[in-house]
Formats: structure tokens, C-alpha cells, sequence
């Protein structure tokens, strides 16, 4: 696996749900929560995006171990 890939991806999405976080702060209007959700946001793609491209990335893996796609197309 390219752990590099997979960095980069989780800290793009982390940059996503960072911005998500932000305006979901601004729409609710809670300035004492602020830190927590942009906090929560960042993370949570952080999470979700690197878990998405480790998985991309044991397809690829997997279908070049062992040849062919054994996935219904």
C-alpha cells in the first residue's frame, strides 16, 4: 500500500470536514463550540478519508495478486 497516497487523502478530507465544520459553526451560531466542531469535522475526515483510500488501495492490490477481478462488474 502507498502510504503516502493514503496521508494525503486523509489529510485533503480533514481539510473538507475542517471547512464542513466551520460552517455548520457559523449556520448554528455557537462561538463557544467553534473549536470543538471544526475540531470534530477535521477529524472525522481525517478518519473517513484515509480509511476510503486504504481500502482503494487493497483493491489494487488485491487484483494484482491475484490476477484477474474476482468482483461482479
Amino acid at each position: 500500500m502507498n502510504i503516502k497516497v493514503i496521508l494525503f487523502s486523509g489529510i485533503i478530507t480533514a481539510l473538507i470536514g475542517a471547512m464542513i465544520g466551520l460552517a455548520i459553526a457559523h449556520i448554528s451560531q455557537r462561538d463557544l463550540r467553534t473549536k470543538a466542531i471544526v475540531i470534530g469535522g477535521a477529524t472525522l475526515g481525517f478518519v473517513i478519508g484515509a480509511a476510503q483510500c486504504a481500502i482503494r488501495e487493497q483493491a489494487k492490490e488485491r487484483d494484482r495478486e491475484f490476477g484477474e477481478s474476482d468482483r461482479l462488474e
